[in-house]
């Protein structure tokens, strides 16, 4: 199962437990406002979540006492999530006109209004968004990339949530694409608030601890590399200071020098891996890693 279908079915499971009327009849009105078809004439919402199909069609019946028409289909190719096609409708429009007169609409009124009405406590709010994410909502695995969208047929719905969202904290990006009018969070931690304001706190902590993931592996790949790139130094400056060791050696300069910069030239020739520290340590009586460093830039200035 995708991340995206665990998230829903994780909300559906929360909306069992929602306890307000308000709430409950908030949360349909978002499924079947960001539906594909909403209107007096047809009523029609396709998804291949067959847990959301099950739940639409219950929350009809409950709430407004219709009874709407499921029919599933199966496809034999693509992700396993999107082989079950399941669409429910309200063809009737006796059942529709008893349905937005319950929505609070008044006769004739632009399907595409966002009724306020229905929005009626602090929590009918994310109960209506939850609702909306339910019906047009997808979201990317966060192991892969952070993108989260609601897509719309019509302008004026995807203009009237994208209000909503922004009233409530949660202002999206608005694009369009092709037919589609999308709304969308491209950074976690926007996504984050968003599922945590619906009520997906498990699917926000996930995202949490994969971008945790993220950036402690890229610590580490960061820490790693410098660590390379030090040692590719440290082997390149060795090579370079054996390579003047050895030409003052074979011109009989290295007897010419003060003892303190020959004891130091031999143990560099005698340990050529060494770094400076372990070369500071190999003196008698130990030295600084600066003044190792000190007396190999003397060494290497020496001219026989």
């Amino acid at each position: 199962m995708s991340f995206a279908q665990e998230t829903k079915v994780s909300l559906i499971a929360h909306s069992e437990s929602v306890k307000h009327e308000c709430c409950r009849k908030a949360e349909l009105y978002g499924i079947l406002y960001a539906a594909g078809i909403f209107s007096r004439d047809r009523l029609k919402l396709v998804t291949s979540c067959e847990e959301l199909a099950e739940l639409t069609v219950k929350k009809l019946r409950d709430q407004y006492r219709i009874e709407g028409n499921l029919y599933i289909t199966e496809k034999k190719s693509g992700d396993a999530d999107e082989r079950r096609s399941c669409k429910i409708t309200v063809p009737q429009k006796k059942e529709l006109s008893r349905l937005f007169h319950g929505l609070k609409y008044t006769e004739d009124e632009p399907e595409q209004n966002l009724k306020e009405e229905m929005l009626r406590c602090g929590n009918c709010r994310a109960a209506f968004l939850r609702g909306v994410f339910l019906s047009s909502g997808t979201i990317t695995d966060p192991g892969k990339s952070y993108h989260l969208e609601l897509d719309f047929t019509c302008s004026q719905t995807a203009d009237n949530i994208h209000s909503l969202l922004s009233e409530c904290g949660l202002e999206p990006k608005h694009t369009s694409r092709k037919t589609e009018h999308v709304l969308y969070y491209k950074d976690s931690e926007s996504i984050e608030s968003f599922l945590a304001f619906i009520g997906a706190t498990g699917a926000a902590f996930i995202i949490m601890n994969k971008k945790i993931e993220r950036e402690l592996r890229s610590d580490a790949n960061r820490l790693a590399n410098s660590e390379l790139a030090n040692i590719g130094k440290t082997i390149a400056a060795a090579g370079d200071q054996l390579a003047a060791i050895n030409t003052l050696k074979a011109a009989g300069a290295l007897e010419l020098m003060p003892d303190e910069l020959r004891i130091t030239a031999y143990l560099r020739l005698e340990n050529a891996d060494a770094t400076l520290a372990q070369l500071a340590a190999l003196h008698d009586p130990p030295i600084t890693k600066s003044g190792v460093n000190h007396r190999l830039k003397r060494i290497m200035a020496w001219k026989p």
